[in-house]
């Protein structure tokens, strides 16, 4: 099913596509199966809605609930469903995939695999995808020349990020995955081990200049950036609060 909210399943569409839509019996196959991906984005009004469903579907009719927080979901749905962990599959054979059935570059694999977390149907989501690519290449741009920027342009710096604004975890885990590059470097010299394998010269230059310590300022920093985001701080200060936390460490 799909949804036109970007952050909630509303009771209106687990009513129109799958209540209502259950009840018409399949025409050629012997079952209808039911996809709510994302699941835990449910209103509770939703979820209510679903319980009856859930309760007595019809024989021909199978429905999976996807889901990272399962914890999300009313105990009274949980209980009414089977779960199944699903376990991730391998960085290296992700990475083999993209690169050997799509032909992604090297580099360009290793942040998709970063990205996807041992989802295969996401990281060739975002090895097709030219706005994560954008996401990508404008973070790379900023952590590049960072450090020589003045004010003025760490200003607009943060106005360009509006763009970014629905994405902007993405726009946030693509910096953390450039620190933990400068830290894994610092900390190893192990080049193998690096996301932004292309963008070597520069890591390793961040690595001379900045101590463990601002390093994991850096790293804390983004995670309040997240916190502060979720709970409605104001955009443009927050922020202007990481980037002047990463030009100062």
């Amino acid at each position: 099913m799909t949804h036109e909210k970007p952050n909630t399943i509303s009771v209106d569409d687990i009513r129109t596509q799958v209540n209502n839509d259950i009840v018409i019996k399949p025409y050629s196959s012997k079952y209808k199966i039911y996809i709510i991906p994302e699941a835990d984005l449910m209103s509770a009004q939703a979820q209510n809605a679903l319980l009856k469903t859930i309760e007595e579907p019809p024989e021909y009719a199978v429905i999976m609930l996807l889901t990272e927080n399962a914890e999300a979901l009313l105990p009274t749905i949980r209980s009414r469903c089977v779960m199944m962990k699903l376990r991730n599959i391998k960085d290296q054979l992700v990475k083999k995939y993209l690169m050997e059935q799509m032909e992604i570059p090297d580099y360009k694999a290793d942040v998709c695999v970063a990205f996807a977390q041992g989802n295969m149907g996401k990281a060739i989501m975002l090895a097709t995808s030219e706005y994560f690519n954008e996401i990508k290449e404008e973070v790379v741009h900023l952590l590049r020349n960072i450090d020589e920027m003045n004010v003025s342009e760490l200003m607009d710096a943060v106005k360009k990020c509006m763009t970014y604004k629905m994405e902007i975890n993405d726009y946030l885990d693509m910096i953390a995955i450039w620190y933990r590059d400068v830290l894994i470097y610092k900390a190893t010299k192990n080049v193998d081990r690096v996301v932004f394998s292309d963008q070597l010269r520069y890591i390793k230059a961040r690595a001379s200049k900045s101590s463990y310590e601002g390093i994991e300022n850096i790293l804390n920093a983004i995670e309040k950036a997240k916190a502060r985001l979720k709970a409605n701080v104001n955009f443009e200060l927050t922020m202007e609060l990481l980037l002047l936390t990463i030009k100062e460490n």
